[in-house]
């Protein structure tokens, strides 16, 4: 699907005061591994199976939120609309995933967390019919707090519509990089599910972030 905008960033979204109730709320919950796929945390899944634990693929812990007791997410669907109105995106939603508060840290003689290349939606549809349509996450730490944790994306669309006879694409061409001012403490940013990203490893410091993940029916 080619788009106009790809990424929505809303930079200082969140107050300081509304991202201490992030901290705060986290702080009550246990930590799990960081896994790959569409795990939801739903209380029917059983979470001590480590079949979607890939070290090669993604390092990283995570709390998961229960957002029926959170007092935030007004403002979370505040935040989406508003990227939804800014980049002209049809992408309605039936509920919101239980948010991931998501912890990238430094490793001792080994590669910080990271996640490679990936996206929030597969083919496969939930039970319900629907399927991821729209992610978002939040900067929940200052940038100078960490060094690398760098998000990123892919817009390969004009190094496709340049394809010469031998199909060679420079993919370095596509990567786009969240700049600074989307970095800071509070930022949002709303991306479509289908998107390909990745979070860099983490050299310095811990990086904090809340992922989420708007469900809606298939695109028709």
């Amino acid at each position: 699907m080619i788009l106009e905008n790809y990424v929505c960033e809303l930079p200082n979204f969140f107050t300081e005061s509304e991202v201490q109730k992030f901290h705060t709320y986290a702080n009550t919950l246990p930590v799990d591994s960081g896994r790959v796929g569409q795990n939801t945390n739903d209380d029917d899944v059983d979470d001590n199976i480590d079949s979607n634990i890939n070290d090669s693929i993604r390092r990283s812990t995570v709390k998961w939120f229960h957002n029926d007791q959170f007092s935030l997410m007004h403002k979370i669907n505040e935040g989406l609309n508003q990227a939804k109105d800014v980049c002209g995106w049809k992408h309605d939603y039936n509920y919101i995933e239980n948010l991931q508060y998501t912890i990238y840290q430094e490793q001792q003689n080994k590669k910080g967390d990271f996640y490679t290349w990936h996206t929030d939606a597969g083919p496969e549809l939930y039970d319900n019919g629907m399927h991821r349509k729209l992610s978002f996450t939040i900067q929940l730490t200052d940038p100078d707090e960490y060094e690398g944790g760098h998000f990123q994306w892919l817009e390969p669309q004009n190094e496709f519509n340049n394809l010469t006879s031998d199909l060679k694409v420079d993919l370095h061409n596509s990567v786009r990089t969240v700049p600074f001012s989307s970095k800071e403490k509070g930022s949002m940013i709303v991306f479509p599910s289908f998107l390909y990203h990745q979070v860099t490893p983490v050299l310095r410091g811990t990086r904090i972030s809340l992922v989420g993940w708007c469900v809606g029916n298939q695109y028709v």
